[in-house]
């Protein structure tokens, strides 16, 4: 490996340790055993309703109040209860000192982020009675009391610190690697590199993304962020989209790893992503409510879960010499099942150890999908360093700039010991006339033809992320990729379009004979069969174009 990435990962993982290192050593510093102990209280007995001592935690559906009689506290402590609340209003010697807001978000109402109580504290408090009216949020939560404290805002957040420790690391550790992923598989999609698949640095990206929003989500279940900054209702927005975000990216992720890519696939992918979008607009004007779209969320995740099930049993059921896709969809499947046991650990008891489930399932997907993406695209320091300039010269035609014959070929020899899918489709073209602009106006005419269709195929192709585009011989291109019928008729007819409207020096319009096979026509051809049909439409096409024209194929 090369030491200067090397270097580099290691000072990332130095200085990930080292920032963890000073976190914990605060947060188990001698506070706990100082004088000022007292500044954490965890405040859960002598609650009473109706005279009866409660435990928590304490469910109830109704509003009702709950008392207690409060300890010695100061002038910077907080009251704070856990609970899903829609209201509430307390009374201290019976007289009111603090009551809820209605959360206001783009002049819409809304009770999401009503997650805890937080009442300044005053030392003329102490030792006098308190009173809470509460009401709590019926939702698939539970209507319940957690649990009460006495403490600072710092102290109290040193205590959910000490409490969430493992999600806080696990969720740096995957913020730090989703960021890494998502700059490598950027860069390599911007350099639009012949040599590394397309669809592997689509699921790098995605892989990132998951990671990214996962972590966001895992800091955002923990609280801390509410605790230091405030604003409970922005917070917990960003924690229903990130958790919405997140079965979307995973859903991109293993569509990009079973090349999941046709005209059906990419059906249900719009019509997710456009209802997602839908549900985010009617909450920002207040149609429906933020609370309401968690309950929508899961069912969300839940269907997203059962595709990716059946993307995974297909993937098991069709795979013949497939090892990789084995593993990933054995991987996939045990993500499912740890996701599914969270989930409802998550809807029982808002407060369970669910988390734990979950960061499980996460290690089981980067475990699986993401050290197998790396494996397929080979992402090797040394190899890079030393091999990557040379392919692109081998790979590359000097005119055109797309990839060679050989490459194709190459490309081409990969799918011999895989099913191909459906929509796998084979274009051959041919340019017609270079003969005549050789003759006529000299090679560098004929020169400007070729870069002419090159240009015309990149603009008609290029944005599949499927598509390789091969110069294969003198006037010969090859476009291979996963398209439905519909979508190669439009291509095509761009690239038509584009050939027709083409203005050069030397050239004033031109056009191409094409020719297509797809596997959905001929179901039981092999790579290089197809290519081979692809070709022999092609020639009929150059037959009747210059059978119904005035040029004379050997001399035009």
């Amino acid at each position: 490996m090369d030491k200067g990435f090397l270097r580099k990962v290691l000072v990332g993982v130095y200085v990930i340790v080292i920032l963890f290192i000073e976190l914990l050593g605060f947060a188990y510093s001698n506070q706990e055993n100082s004088k000022y102990h007292e500044n954490f209280i965890e405040y859960d007995s002598g609650w009473t309703i109706d005279n009866v001592e409660i435990k928590f935690p304490y469910e109830d559906d109704t509003e009702f109040v709950i008392s207690n009689t409060m300890p010695n506290v100061y002038g910077d402590q907080f009251l704070i209860f856990e609970c899903y609340y829609d209201d509430y209003s307390i009374e201290i010697d019976g007289n009111q000192v603090y009551r809820s807001v209605n959360n206001k978000l783009f002049n819409s109402y809304t009770n999401v982020g009503k997650k805890e109580i937080h009442l300044p504290l005053k030392e003329e408090y102490s030792g006098k009675k308190i009173d809470i009216t509460l009401k709590l949020q019926k939702s698939l939560y539970g209507s319940e009391v957690y649990g009460a404290y006495i403490s600072t805002r710092s102290g109290y957040g040193i205590y959910v610190l000490k409490k969430q420790w493992l999600q806080l690391v696990v969720a740096v550790i995957l913020f730090f690697y989703g960021f890494c992923e998502v700059l490598i598989a950027a860069y390599f999609i911007a350099k639009r590199s012949h040599i590394l698949r397309k669809l592997s640095f689509e699921a790098l990206l995605y892989a990132g993304i998951f990671a990214i929003t996962a972590s966001v989500w895992l800091i955002c279940q923990t609280r801390l962020l509410y605790i230091v900054f405030g604003n409970g209702t922005g917070f917990a927005i960003l924690e229903i989209i990130v958790f919405l975000m997140m079965p979307l990216a995973f859903f991109e992720l293993v569509r990009a790893v079973n090349f999941r890519v046709s005209f059906v696939d990419n059906v249900v992918d719009g019509i997710i992503a456009v209802l997602l979008a839908g549900l985010f607009i009617l909450c920002l004007f207040g149609v429906i409510d933020w609370g309401q779209l968690v309950v929508i969320g899961h069912l969300i995740a839940l269907v997203i879960l059962g595709i990716t099930a059946y993307y995974s049993y297909t993937s098991l059921k069709e795979a013949k010499r497939k090892s990789e896709r084995r593993l990933i969809a054995i991987g996939n499947l045990a993500f499912l099942l740890v996701c599914l046991v969270s989930l409802a650990m998550y809807i029982n008891d808002i407060d369970s150890n669910y988390n734990i489930f979950l960061v499980i399932g996460l290690m089981i997907y980067i475990a699986t999908q993401v050290g197998l993406i790396y494996k397929r695209i080979g992402l090797k320091v040394e190899e890079e360093e030393e091999l990557v300039q040379a392919k692109e010269f081998a790979y590359t035609d000097e005119l055109t700039h797309l990839t060679n014959r050989r490459y194709f070929y190459e490309e081409l020899a990969l799918l011999n010991d895989r099913e191909l899918l459906k929509d796998t489709t084979v274009v051959y073209l041919d340019v017609n006339r270079l003969k005549y602009y050789n003759d006529n106006f000299g090679h560098d005419a004929g020169d400007e033809l070729l870069k002419a269709c090159a240009y015309c195929l990149n603009s008609a192709f290029d944005d599949s992320p499927t598509a390789v585009i091969s110069r294969i011989g003198g006037d010969e291109f090859v476009v291979m990729l996963i398209a439905s019928e519909s979508e190669i008729k439009r291509r095509i007819d761009k690239f038509n379009h584009l050939a027709s409207t083409w203005k050069g020096k030397y050239i004033d319009g031109f056009s191409a004979a094409i020719g297509v096979a797809a596997i959905r026509d001929y179901p039981d051809s092999m790579p290089e069969e197809l290519c081979n049909i692809a070709d022999d439409n092609m020639l009929i096409d150059k037959k009747n174009f210059y059978s119904q024209s005035v040029y004379e194929r050997r001399k035009n």
